[in-house]
């Protein structure tokens, strides 16, 4: 990771702490991955934005995640009634996922910059008959939407994967899984923006969201760094959509949650792809470094504002026995550095992006595997707003009015 940090570039302190302009034509909330995603996109199309980020760029779920590229079917993608009952749904995730990595091939070259993006395969394991059925029932949705996997069992698996443990049954792999740095890549996306003429500001929060039904333009944002004028919003919020969204009456179907990263101590090379698991919470790779990141979206314990979520040992040795228990040789090796990220979740399953019918020019960009398909979605949501007539349109289960629209349906009832 050393020489993608060395490459990596900051948006300059004056720039990103100068004064608040009095007006843009479309405000970016939030400095994570999809708000300078969507800040690069727009501003490379010759739109007017302003990004506002109430901290710091990257400073919560985009910097804080292990970098891995979800593109199998995952744990959190499953509702629990089967893949079959979920079969519509997992198919657009499954093919929104080969978009994505595609997205990604190109993405160091389009940023001019490394991104430590390396493709190392990945398994998802299973320890039970009915985890290895779930993940038979998920290869046919896969091989469906065009992802290349496998599903692995008995001696050949021990053949190419010798250090799983005895109690994993069998395993899919897909070759183009891998990983990205997430400590560089929306600091990356944000400097490009700048060089495209997006403004940034950090250390500015907002406050609340006026909407304007008068002429002029549609929303005054307050913040602390005083008030701004814009024609378009868009909501890249992340764990904080829904508060961001409750301010101009919206309600999104979004809950987060901490969760914990464990990074151990090198040890020899021993695996090269990713280690996902289908009923336990794991994701296990290795770096360059020879150091192993262990998570999967332990939780932490709930704090206030302005706290960050503290580690929790509870949440840390779970996710650490897990390890052990699919990769017994992790056994010795010694936890160095542990912390505490965000995840945003929704209820649904699906993203929450597009436009707001319920408020014009209210925006969303939020995914709960939110590394793996920002770049992608930001990327769609920036040609919508800039040509909405030739653009593709989102599924209406991404809509951001959806449960606005329930919550009103269940009162009137």
């Amino acid at each position: 990771m050393t020489d993608a940090l060395d490459a990596a570039r900051w948006v300059p302190a004056e720039h990103s702490r100068a004064p608040l302009p009095s007006s843009t034509d479309v405000l970016v909330i939030g400095g994570g991955i999809a708000g300078t995603a969507m800040a690069y996109y727009l501003a490379k199309s010759g739109v007017e934005v302003t990004l506002v980020e109430r901290g710091e760029l990257n400073r919560e779920a985009s910097g804080t995640n292990s970098g891995s590229f979800h593109l199998q079917l995952a744990i959190h993608q499953l509702s629990g009634q089967g893949a079959e009952a979920d079969r519509e749904r997992l198919l657009g995730e499954a093919r929104l996922s080969l978009e994505a990595y595609a997205v990604w091939q190109e993405l160091g070259d389009e940023l001019d910059g490394s991104l430590d993006v390396h493709q190392t395969g990945g398994w998802m394991v299973a320890e039970t008959p009915g985890e290895l059925q779930t993940l038979r029932d998920k290869y046919e949705l896969e091989q469906r939407a065009g992802i290349e996997t496998e599903v692995v069992t008995g001696a050949e698996l021990r053949r190419r994967a010798p250090y799983l443990s005895e109690t994993v049954i069998g395993a899919t792999y897909c070759p183009i899984e891998g990983h990205a740095n997430p400590l560089v890549v929306a600091p990356l996306y944000a400097l490009r923006a700048v060089e495209h003429g997006a403004l940034i500001r950090t250390r500015t929060e907002v406050l609340s969201i006026e909407v304007n039904r008068a002429k002029g333009r549609r929303f005054t944002v307050h913040t602390d760094a005083g008030p701004i004028d814009a024609n378009r919003v868009v909501d890249c919020a992340g764990a904080w959509c829904g508060e961001t969204a409750a301010m101009v009456g919206l309600r999104l179907p979004v809950r987060s949650e901490g969760l914990h990263v464990n990074v151990t101590e090198p040890r020899p090379h021993l695996l090269t792809p990713m280690v996902q698991h289908i009923g336990r919470r794991l994701t296990l790779k290795q770096t360059e470094q020879n150091t192993f990141i262990i998570g999967g979206g332990w939780p932490t314990p709930e704090a206030p504002r302005p706290r960050r979520y503290p580690t929790s040992w509870h949440s840390a040795a779970g996710s650490t026995a897990v390890a052990v228990s699919v990769v017994p040789a992790l056994a010795d090796v010694r936890v160095v550095r542990t912390w505490s990220g965000v995840i945003v979740f929704t209820d649904d399953f699906s993203p929450v992006v597009g436009e707001s019918a319920l408020v014009p020019g209210f925006h969303a960009c939020v995914a709960s595997t939110g590394f793996t398909f920002s770049p992608l979605l930001a990327r769609r949501l920036a040609e919508q707003m800039i040509s909405p007539a030739s653009a593709s349109p989102f599924p209406e289960r991404y809509s951001l009015d959806r449960a606005t629209v329930g919550t009103l349906r269940m009162e009137k009832s």
